[in-house]
């Protein structure tokens, strides 16, 4: 089964059986696909969760252009991870901020 079917399939499952009161955890979605297609499918997974499901979620993705769905969604807001860099180190601080 390729990546992109099993993540279309994961996807189905959730949202059958999804509610209001259903946490929602989503890792790196669309990470089987082209740039362009993954954009897409997580655009319009995290707008249905927002808008119909309308329960939490965790949404983790590289896609940056997402977080514009913040501005329009008003259900939807950024968070980060915080870290401090150097020029030799990552400190990764275990501290969710707002974006």
């Amino acid at each position: 089964m390729s990546t992109f079917m099993f993540e279309m399939l994961e996807m189905k499952n959730m949202f059958e059986g999804a509610s209001s009161a259903s946490l929602l955890i989503i890792d790196e979605m669309g990470r089987g696909t082209s740039t362009y297609d993954g954009f897409g499918l997580s655009f319009a997974i995290s707008k249905r969760i927002a808008e119909e499901i309308k329960g939490p979620c965790l949404f983790a993705t590289h896609f940056h252009d997402l977080t514009s769905l913040a501005s329009t969604i008003p259900t939807i807001g950024n968070l980060h991870v915080d870290a401090l860099c150097s020029e030799q180190d990552v400190t990764f601080l275990y501290r969710v901020e707002a974006w």
